[in-house]
């Protein structure tokens, strides 16, 4: 019975998401370890969206654990296979990031930004996250695992490195969740052809539009405990690669990966 109930959630997500392309494979499951882990074993010829209703061993960026009750979060991942090299594909979570903001406030939601490089931010709380994993394509290019996690429902109390917010006070109905990943997976199927055609470049005005930190002072922090700060510097946005830009002291210092924090300077200095 729980098989037949997934199924008929794929089947609906087909209906609902109008902008799949029909080769796309939708699969929903009630349970997995992690939808990036599962998709990086297979070798599907064609891109599968594969959604959990629950993960036992979801992952974040930097080996971060993303757990929630059944039903709490929107988790998913796409396998899309890009034509270029993995080099090429600088920007990528960040064009994913801003897809998934516009989704949102196209559905109603408030307060929206993003936080450089992957987070989904609401009313300064994290939202959700993005988890991109990148191999070599059975035919050449680079196959994307694009993992997507948005808490539903408040998490269970924990240490967590931004304070969680959620989209709503409990556990959503399933036309709630319907609705909202048949969003998130049209906006993928928007994005990600741009982006293959495009780059980066095509998705840069709008991140700094939901940019959290724009005209912020801001600390990079790039030591695994996110304690050791190695810049300071106003934050100016991202160029056309999805590069962070400081602006420390008139100095542009351009960032390519790090982890991001807002932090009061007592020295006032940039």
């Amino acid at each position: 019975m729980k098989i037949e109930r997934e199924s008929r959630r794929a089947d609906a997500l087909r209906v609902l998401g109008r902008k799949v392309p029909a080769h796309w494979s939708i699969e929903v499951q009630a349970r997995c370890d992690s939808t990036n882990s599962e998709l990086v074993r297979r070798s599907d010829p064609t891109p599968v969206a594969l959604f959990a209703l629950e993960q036992t061993a979801g992952r974040g960026r930097r080996g971060r654990i993303w757990s929630a009750r059944p039903g709490d979060s929107l988790t998913f991942s796409l396998a899309f296979d890009f034509p270029c090299r993995a080099d090429a594909l600088a920007g990528l979570s960040l064009a994913v990031g801003v897809a998934l903001a516009d989704a949102l406030v196209a559905q109603g939601v408030d307060g929206i930004a993003l936080k450089w490089p992957n987070d989904l931010m609401r009313h300064g709380g994290k939202l959700g996250g993005i988890l991109i994993e990148l191999a070599s394509a059975s035919g050449g290019g680079t196959r994307a695992v694009i993992g997507v996690g948005v808490n539903l429902a408040p998490p269970a109390e924990g240490d967590y490195a931004s304070p969680p917010v959620a989209l709503y006070a409990d556990t959503p109905g399933q036309d709630d969740w319907l609705r909202l990943a048949a969003a998130l997976l049209d906006a993928l199927a928007d994005a990600l052809p741009l982006f293959a055609d495009q780059g980066f470049a095509a998705f840069g005005e709008r991140w700094n539009g939901y940019n959290l930190h724009a005209g912020r002072d801001v600390v990079m922090l790039d030591e695994p405990q996110a304690r050791l700060v190695s810049l300071r510097g106003r934050c100016v946005g991202v160029d056309r690669d999805g590069a962070l830009l400081l602006d420390c002291g008139g100095r542009i210092e351009r960032v390519l990966a790090g982890d991001v924090s807002l932090r009061a300077d007592p020295t006032g200095a940039r």
